[in-house]
């Protein structure tokens, strides 16, 4: 009992770490469109987007396996491990910021100054601590120094917004924030360590311990690739759409940051009760969370249409026919990053957890591309869900297999 108690109050602790900056954003998007029009609030959003993409070669599989390996390692080696992921994931930071601004610009020659301030602001992000705090399962500290700078950041760019109709203004407020949210947490990871911590900036070091993130890296790019490339084919052939699309993604990506708490509790939960309860952890969390998932996908499909309705002020014609894919893709992503991010990580099958993510984007950015030139959002919404669903049912066939096989040598 005090073991599920003790879930129950983490669980309750990352929901409102993780809700909260959803929330925020949601109330600031009324405003934004309203400000800015529709279209210029889907090309924020498609910069947005992409930066989940961009960002996998700023975070370098830290942000795939990073809370695993946290929970994983000793509280005394923990700080020095993530001082060095900070080193190469700045580096990397410098390496990227310029490929993004490039590539949104050839998509977007009439918004240079939103493309350039977007793509920092929404890549520093990646060199945060946001994935040691969850593996440390300290949810206080993630809610501090990461939740609340960027939540205040979003807050204050409404007012950026009401105050000079500005959108690069409203970004630029998000870019100090997510610096000041970075800075703030590395800075207590640094302060709280047992031991001193040193930062080594020899370049070599620095790459070289991107060998040891191969698999993940994999994982996350390959992830990232079908889950940003939808918005970028939109805004490359279907510019007329982004808006439509931009608002179910958001609706997604809203349920998806709801989700993220049981993601999160779960990737805790699995090794604290040692490599012999594992098994038996994994069935019993198969059996749960896909129960969020489904009432979450039918939220999104019932209330979707309402809710864009309003925040849009009725100017995005988002229908039932666009919640449905909507939430199907959002039930398998779910269950996707608990069997995927949880289970394989935990089981010692990263590299199927790469796998599963490649076979996802060789099957699902094709369909995506010929679902957005036939079809526009709907098209591509569906090709979204499909290759979602390819990706569930690989990544179960591989948990049920290793399952199977540690129980026959046990």
């Amino acid at each position: 009992m005090r073991e599920r108690l003790l879930v129950l109050r983490r669980l309750g602790a990352f929901m409102v770490t993780t809700l909260m900056p959803a929330l925020v954003s949601l109330v600031a998007m009324p405003v934004i469109i309203r400000g800015a029009g529709a279209h210029t609030w889907g090309v924020q959003s498609s910069v947005q987007s992409a930066s989940m993409l961009f960002g996998v070669a700023v975070g370098f599989g830290w942000s795939v396996t990073g809370a695993a390996e946290t929970a994983r390692r000793t509280p005394l080696e923990r700080p020095q491990w993530f001082a060095d992921s900070v080193v190469s994931r700045i580096y990397l930071l410098c390496l990227t910021v310029p490929v993004m601004m490039l590539v949104m610009w050839l998509i977007n020659r009439d918004y240079l100054a939103l493309v350039v301030v977007a793509s920092v602001a929404y890549l520093v992000p990646y060199v945060g601590a946001d994935w040691y705090f969850v593996g440390e399962a300290r949810p206080s500290r993630l809610f501090r120094l990461n939740a609340l700078p960027q939540t205040t950041g979003v807050a204050l760019s409404v007012v950026a917004m009401l105050v000079t109709n500005s959108i690069v203004a409203t970004v630029a407020v998000q870019l100090v924030a997510n610096v000041c949210a970075v800075i703030l947490s590395v800075t207590a990871v640094v302060r709280s360590a047992p031991e001193s911590v040193q930062f080594n900036w020899s370049v070599p070091q620095a790459f070289g311990r991107l060998r040891a993130q191969r698999d993940p890296f994999i994982t996350a790019g390959t992830s990232a690739l079908y889950v940003a490339s939808p918005m970028l084919i939109i805004n490359l052939f279907q510019p007329g759409a982004l808006a439509l699309y931009a608002m179910g993604d958001k609706l997604f990506k809203s349920a998806l940051t709801a989700f993220a708490p049981v993601l999160q509790v779960v990737q805790g939960w699995l090794p604290e009760g040692g490599p012999q309860n594992l098994s038996h952890r994994v069935k019993q969390a198969a059996r749960l969370s896909p129960l969020v998932s489904v009432a979450g996908a039918a939220c999104i499909f019932a209330l979707g249409p309402w809710v864009a309705r309003l925040l849009s002020h009725g100017e995005i014609a988002f229908g039932f026919d666009i919640s449905l894919p909507f939430a199907v893709v959002f039930a398998a992503v779910s269950v996707t990053q608990v069997f995927g991010l949880a289970f394989l990580v935990q089981l010692g099958r990263s590299a199927a957890l790469a796998k599963s993510t490649v076979v996802g984007a060789v099957i699902g950015v094709p369909m995506i591309i010929v679902g957005a030139v036939l079809f526009s959002a709907h098209g591509v919404a569906w090709a979204v869900a499909l290759s979602e669903i390819t990706v569930l049912i690989y990544q179960l066939a591989v948990v049920i297999a290793e399952l199977r096989r540690r129980r026959a040598t046990a």
